[in-house]
């Protein structure tokens, strides 16, 4: 379902009776968070807080991605991956090179009804400062207040696309931030871009308070060259509507707060502590400052937050969102990939599980080994093959695969200083440590010496006679099983 703007989205979730709204005043310090975080794990609706404390005038919104249902709920299908397949399928029929398919794919298809557009902005220049934003303290040894769900939105100095992403903001004072892109993510790339231009600061807007596709559109690893608000116009349907600022940012137009200014890539200073999504403090590291320049802000305004932790919390929906809306992506860059599972409690980047349609010895490992070449799967630490007639979504089938078909010594490969996730707190050195992988597939002969052995499998004639007798005699009793 497409919706114009967050506020279109809860006017909707309202009448279904599935927002919750709170009437009681709470404060950014710790209080916010304990409640989204309470609230996702116990799988409710979104929650809107109409009073907080020393914030007059705004409300805050959290758990917006509070499971799988409401992700499917939100784009009206069980099948995410059908969301994207069939823009794969027109991304193959463009004529051209793999590498100049995503730049020249807007006008060979002909995609004017999901391009972005320009309209007049729903917000207004305020004398808002960043010490005026309800930015939240998620827990108790969190070096400041953070940004948790805002969008840092910039464009590409050499090919002008529109970028986009979600890191975690520290606010300092009234008129700084702390920018936390790590190493891999579409930040880190985009600052050494200007740098290598010879520019040392970035425009940039922070984003707060959109429709939730766009949100998670801003949290994507899309793939190389495409433009985020492109993509944005593939999973809603319908072209972003978007405003230009003073400094050549274009940014939705619908916001709800819009902060106007630039990344000094030369002036780093130590940001964090913070608590994050692995379930432990992650220590202080030197990240780049944003410099406030102008605040935009709609009437009324409404401020998205989310707070990481143990899983399963709202970044684990979301990647199983990704997951599933990238599958045809990733089965354009790796055709042997039938399915895949990243596990919530897998961190997203902590384990990848995929069936592969295997028809050579040593084809699991050459998939191993794409798949870390591949964009944000190269952060994966654990990578399991299994054959395609494994459910991955199946933790006891996938258990099964692993001790049935593998020997350690030759089938598992650990790969050493390669990166990694630099908020992984296991690595002796980041961002570079080791991986592990497990061709969990059956074996041809040139892998185990012999020939496979076969599966056991039922008479055909027998099985047909069973099974007309276990339907009359025994399937009513199978209630209290």
């Amino acid at each position: 379902m497409v919706f114009r703007d967050l506020r279109e989205y809860l006017d909707h979730m309202r009448r279904r009776g599935r927002l919750i709204e709170v009437e009681e005043e709470l404060s950014v310090e710790l209080e916010v968070a304990e409640l989204m975080r309470r609230a996702c794990y116990s799988g409710t609706p979104p929650v809107l807080l109409k009073r907080i404390k020393e914030y007059p005038g705004w409300k805050i919104l959290g758990n917006v991605f509070y499971s799988m249902s409401a992700l499917t709920e939100l784009f009206g299908t069980e099948r995410l991956e059908a969301v994207t397949e069939e823009f794969v399928k027109s991304f193959m029929r463009v004529p051209v090179t793999f590498t100049q398919k995503f730049t020249s794919l807007s006008s060979a298809l002909k995609l004017g009804r999901i391009t972005p557009r320009l309209r007049r902005a729903e917000f207004r220049e305020s004398n808002l400062t960043l010490a005026d934003v309800p930015a939240i303290r998620t827990w108790p040894k969190d070096a400041g207040r953070y940004m948790t769900f805002t969008l840092t939105v910039a464009k590409d100095p050499e090919n002008g696309s529109n970028r986009m992403g979600v890191y975690r903001i520290q606010v300092l004072n009234q008129r700084e931030a702390l920018i936390h892109w790590q190493a891999m993510k579409g930040g880190s790339h985009l600052a050494r871009r200007y740098l290598e231009s010879g520019q040392g600061r970035v425009p940039v807007a922070l984003v707060n308070g959109v429709d939730p596709v766009t949100t998670l559109v801003g949290a994507s690893p899309v793939p190389p060259g495409l433009d985020k608000f492109l993509f944005a116009g593939i999973l809603r349907g319908e072209g972003l509507e978007v405003a230009k600022l003073e400094n050549g940012v274009l940014v939705p137009a619908r916001a709800e707060l819009v902060m106007e200014g630039y990344v000094d890539l030369m002036d780093q200073r130590p940001e964090g502590p913070f608590g994050d999504h692995l379930g432990y403090y992650t220590p202080s590291e030197p990240y780049p400052t944003f410099k406030l320049e102008r605040t935009y802000v709609r009437e009324d305004p409404i401020f998205h937050v989310t707070s990481v932790g143990k899983p399963p919390l709202e970044d684990a929906w979301i990647g199983r969102a990704i997951e599933r809306l990238f599958l045809p992506f990733i089965r354009l860059l790796v055709p042997e990939v039938v399915d895949m599972y990243l596990p919530e409690y897998g961190l997203y980047t902590g384990l990848g599980i995929f069936s592969i349609k295997k028809q050579y010895p040593g084809q699991a490992r050459k998939v191993m080994m794409s798949l870390w070449g591949s964009g944000q799967l190269s952060l994966l630490k654990v990578i399991i093959i299994v054959d395609a007639d494994v459910d991955v979504h199946d933790i006891n089938k996938v258990i099964f695969a692993l001790v049935t078909t593998v020997d350690p010594k030759r089938d598992v490969v650990v790969v050493e200083n390669t990166i990694t996730d630099t908020l992984d707190h296991t690595v002796p050195n980041p961002p570079l440590g080791s991986k592990l992988g497990i061709d969990a597939t059956r074996k041809f002969k040139q892998e185990a010496g012999r020939e496979w052995p076969e599966e056991v499998s039922s008479d055909p004639k027998v099985a047909e006679r069973i099974s007309s007798l276990f339907s009359r005699y025994l399937s009513g009793h199978l209630s209290g099983l």
